[in-house]
């Protein structure tokens, strides 16, 4: 039997089998399956928080304006990109607006550019948006698309048109939110990724 020593309890030998055993069977998989995510897990922002804004690099603390962001190297271009970007191309324009998991809304960096880490774009989830016209004052992601944003996959409307209802059911929390709230789990079959429009940049400029 085990004993209790200065307040912790004391295995023997033999008890040792045992725990060992328990702790393994505490740590398996359940039946539940995958845990639904909260908030927490996927940086949920409300509509509040995005001043009813969709969300960019534009309208976020870390950006340096039209350089780079503040969290990854240095190097990365982040601004709005237009694709294709070559003036021959004779398919219609589209704008597609930078963002990130890491989003907070501020005012960008408009003087000279600043870092304070060095984030893998992947793991920060850095891609560009299209937005559903060029030109707009405001562009990004949110929950709806509403304001300019673009619209999330796993937000499920019973209407046609997701901008125009307040409140959708998230496939990814399981519940509810609003057509301006959004998260870092925000998907799109539009989406670019940072790589592609880094190689396009790189063809404009050369």
């Amino acid at each position: 039997m085990a004993d209790w020593k200065d307040g912790f309890l004391k295995y023997k030998g033999e008890n040792i089998r045992k725990v060992n055993a328990q702790r393994i069977a505490q740590s398996r998989p359940d039946l539940c399956g995958v845990p639904i995510l909260d908030g927490a897990g996927v940086l949920f922002s409300a509509a509040s928080e995005a001043h009813g804004e969709p969300r960019s690099c534009y309208n976020c603390n870390f950006y340096n304006y039209e350089k780079s962001c503040r969290l990854m190297e240095p190097s990365l271009i982040i601004k709005k990109v237009t694709i294709p970007l070559k003036p021959e191309a004779s398919s219609k324009p589209i704008e597609y607006w930078p963002v990130c998991g890491y989003w907070v809304y501020g005012q960008p960096n408009y003087g000279p550019a600043e870092s304070v880490a060095k984030l893998d774009p992947d793991n920060a989830g850095l891609g560009w948006v299209n937005a559903p016209e060029t030109g707009q004052e405001r562009s990004g992601t949110s929950c709806g698309g509403a304001n300019g944003g673009d619209d999330c996959d796993l937000w499920l409307t019973d209407e046609p048109d997701k901008r125009q209802v307040k409140n959708g059911f998230c496939r990814v929390l399981q519940h509810d939110t609003g057509n301006l709230d959004c998260c870092s789990a925000w998907q799109d079959d539009d989406w670019v990724t940072w790589q592609e429009v880094q190689e396009r940049l790189k063809e404009v400029k050369g």
